[in-house]
């Protein structure tokens, strides 16, 4: 609800409306906004007895009402061809998220992490079997470094951070139920570096309020079986 509400106020769905129609729309706005402004100020004006008898003193008036109005729908198509813009750019972002989050590499290092990698209460049982295991470490090393790079991103504003969030929720949460146990293992250990993994963690975070927020009758724990895609 809340997602769908924010698209109508972004107003997307001017963007797959043809040319020709949109600067119809925007012309018809712009006679909308003069016949308002007409309509309202000029009244007012007359009721105080100070509108100007010279005929081109009200011409000049009606103009730059007119321009006003052709000025703010200029400026909506320039606001929209920005959005295009950035539209654009995340396109783009997004391509390479998805390249990365469904090559070859790191299906198998989530699907290593999901199947070999205990599930217990016991954080400890999950660290030892990290730890002890050098394909383990190394998978758990892929998969971190990658949601690392995709929190960086959200955090630098350079996607449209709710959108990627939600999109991206359900394999973040779903690899960190698996791997937070060692990642706060792995900080501890680590005095001198108090930002480890520090883009990582905080965007687990936001895909679990995410989830949270948006899809609160789902099922909250987290199911491990093998025979699923």
């Amino acid at each position: 609800m809340q997602r769908n509400l924010r698209r109508k106020l972004e107003m997307r769905f001017l963007k797959r409306l043809p040319t020709a129609t949109l600067l119809v729309l925007v012309g018809l706005f712009s006679l909308v906004s003069c016949s308002l402004w007409v309509g309202l100020v000029f009244p007012v004006v007359a009721y105080l007895s100070v509108i100007p008898a010279d005929r081109w003193v009200v011409l000049e008036g009606l103009s730059g009402a007119a321009a006003l109005a052709f000025a703010v729908g200029a400026g909506i198509v320039v606001l929209m061809e920005l959005n295009a813009t950035v539209d654009s750019r995340n396109l783009d972002i997004y391509h390479d998220i998805y390249e990365k989050l469904m090559s070859e590499k790191q299906i198998e290092a989530r699907k290593f992490i999901y199947q070999e990698i205990p599930t217990s209460d016991d954080k400890q049982v999950i660290i030892d079997a990290v730890l002890s295991d050098e394909q383990a470490r190394n998978y758990v090393k892929q998969v971190l470094n990658l949601i690392d790079y995709f929190g960086f991103l959200v955090e630098q504003e350079w996607v449209t951070a709710d959108e990627v969030i939600g999109w991206m929720s359900p394999i973040v949460v779903k690899v960190w139920e698996k791997i937070e146990p060692v990642v706060e293992y792995e900080c501890s250990q680590r005095p001198e570096e108090p930002d480890y993994y520090e883009s990582a963690i905080r965007l687990a975070e936001r895909c679990r309020k995410w989830r949270d927020t948006n899809l609160r009758h789902r099922q909250i724990e987290i199911s491990f079986n093998e025979e699923r895609l």
